[in-house]
Formats: structure tokens, C-alpha cells, sequence
């Protein structure tokens, strides 16, 4: 992957909003936020559009990130919301460009689709971080501080903090962190943007599921071959549904029972107030072989 250069107070964000509509209220208050942090923002007009239960069609949306991407004064790239329309945008989008013009982009949940695609085919330095509209709410000084961290620090970002991680399952990996929002992994499968997960340390978290759901999902992973090459797994926040009778972690241990290296669940990123924000693609040595998980990553991003 390409390097590119580390952000620095001043410089401009571009906002995109791939996927739902979203409160232009809220919206505000993330923009707000991104200011607070030191950061100029921009953002077309056009953004508050909706078509149904998206931001408007799928080439404004598609327009507006490869706008954001050919800006020579937007340095970094984030999302209003994640929701759902994400996927619709890929094949509107144009490879070379966005390679020639790579830039940091920082998203999470329904956006683990356009970053796959963006880390895979485009060669772009992807952060699994928060959207605006998460922002915008009660913000947590961990998620404010860690997403500054993930795009300002030049290099490896080092140790990062696994505060109330368990460990599932021992042992030690290493590889390139790869994954996202259960969901939009599985939904990813047998198209050409299918995350690969080869020789990788695996990311998952997921929200608002049935635990038999979440089995079906990651029994589809399995079932697929992606947890054969993993080195190790890492369970961000799994949130199920109000009242779900059965335990979640129970079920991963099932499902995982002859996965031979290494399970971390509870670590703090994904739907959740603390949110750590995570470099999808660079070397990552997890040590989950004590009573606390350590995660040490040891290439970056950007320079």
C-alpha cells in the first residue's frame, strides 16, 4: 500500500454520505466536532438529499466521493452516516482515480463495503472510525482522541488500548487487520469486492442481531472457507437485540470451537461509545496468550 502523508491541524476533511439520509441537525454537531479536533470541513450542498432510504441516487453519491477524492484541498475523507446503500456506489466508481488520488478515509459500519473495495482494489489507507452522526452524539474522549491519533500519527500507531477486551480463546497472531461490520463482510460474498482474509488477523463487530443470526452469519464465514488463513480474531462490540436470551459469546465459542488461533472478544470499536479507531491493512501482532489481550501494530498507514 501506498503511503500517504499524515493529516495536521488545518487541514480540510471532505464529507461523503454514501449510504442513508441522515438529521442535518446532527450532521452539524459532528461537523462541530471535526472543528473542535482542529480540522476545516467541507462538504457539498447536495448531501442532504434523500431518494427513499437514501442519500439521494446512487450517482450523487458516487459523484460526490470521487469529487472528494480528485480535490487536491481535501486531505482526508469521512461519512455523515452508515446505514444502508454503501454497496450500490462500487461499481460507479473509478478505480484509477481514486488510486491516483488516494487520500485517508475514515468510516465504519454499512461504509466496511466501499472500504474493502477502496483497501483492496484502490490501494487507499482505510481506518475502521467513527461517521459524524456518532460524533455528533455524547462523543467518549477515547473515540476524539484515537481518531486524531489515526490520522495525524506518522508510522506505526504501536500499542493500542484493549480496555475491557477478553480473551475467548489464547495464542498469538500476526497479519494485516482486515474486516468490519459482520453483515456487510457476508453480504460482500461472491461478488469481486469479497474481503479477502488470507494470512490476516480478522475484525468483526456487528449490531441490532439476533444471536442465531449472528451464528448463521459467521456459520456462512465459516462454511466459505474466510476463517481457514486467519491467524487470529478480533470481536469489536457485538450488540444484540433487547431481550435476547442466549449468550453471545457462547455462541462464537460454538461456532469458532475448531479455529485454532487465537479470539478476542469485547474490544472496544464498532457500535459503541468508546471507539477505537482501527488501520484496516496494517500489521498487527495480537498477544492474547496472558489474562489481557495486547494488540501492537507495527506498520502504518501514513507518513
Amino acid at each position: 500500500m501506498k503511503k500517504i502523508r499524515a493529516l495536521k491541524k488545518g487541514d480540510t476533511i471532505g464529507i461523503a454520505a454514501p449510504a442513508s439520509p441522515f438529521d442535518r441537525s446532527e450532521f452539524k454537531k459532528g461537523v462541530k466536532a471535526l472543528e473542535t479536533m482542529g480540522f476545516s470541513v467541507e462538504y457539498r450542498e447536495d448531501i442532504f438529499d434523500q431518494t427513499r432510504y437514501l442519500a439521494g441516487s446512487d450517482k450523487r453519491r458516487a459523484d460526490e466521493l470521487t469529487e472528494l477524492f480528485k480535490s487536491s484541498k481535501i486531505r482526508a475523507i469521512m461519512f455523515a452516516r452508515g446505514g444502508y446503500g454503501s454497496q450500490r456506489i462500487i461499481p460507479l466508481l473509478d478505480k484509477h482515480t481514486i488510486e491516483t488520488h488516494a487520500k485517508p478515509v475514515v468510516g465504519f459500519s454499512d461504509v466496511t463495503a466501499l472500504l474493502t473495495f477502496l483497501r483492496q482494489e484502490c490501494d487507499v489507507p482505510t481506518f475502521y472510525g467513527p461517521v459524524l452522526s456518532l460524533l455528533a452524539k455524547d462523543c467518549d474522549p477515547v473515540t476524539k482522541e484515537h481518531l486524531l491519533l489515526g490520522l495525524t500519527k506518522a508510522g506505526p500507531l504501536g500499542y493500542v488500548p484493549a480496555d475491557g477486551a477478553k480473551i475467548l480463546r489464547p495464542g498469538k497472531a500476526e497479519g494485516a487487520l482486515v474486516g468490519g461490520c459482520l453483515s456487510l463482510i457476508n453480504s460482500s460474498m461472491g461478488t469481486p469486492y469479497e474481503l479477502a482474509t488470507d494470512g490476516c488477523v480478522l475484525f468483526i463487530e456487528e449490531t441490532g442481531e439476533k444471536v442465531y443470526v449472528l451464528d448463521r452469519m459467521l456459520t456462512q464465514l465459516k462454511n466459505a472457507g474466510k476463517f481457514k488463513n486467519v491467524s487470529g480474531i478480533i470481536f469489536g462490540s457485538i450488540i444484540t437485540q433487547e431481550g435476547e436470551p442466549h449468550d453471545v459469546h457462547t455462541m462464537i465459542s460454538d461456532v469458532l470451537s475448531d479455529f485454532a488461533g487465537p479470539v478476542v472478544v469485547d474490544y472496544p470499536a464498532g457500535h459503541t461509545k468508546k471507539f477505537v479507531t482501527l488501520p484496516l491493512g496494517a500489521r498487527i501482532s495480537l498477544d492474547a496468550a496472558d489474562l489481557t489481550p495486547h494488540m501492537n501494530f507495527t506498520t502504518g498507514l501514513l507518513t
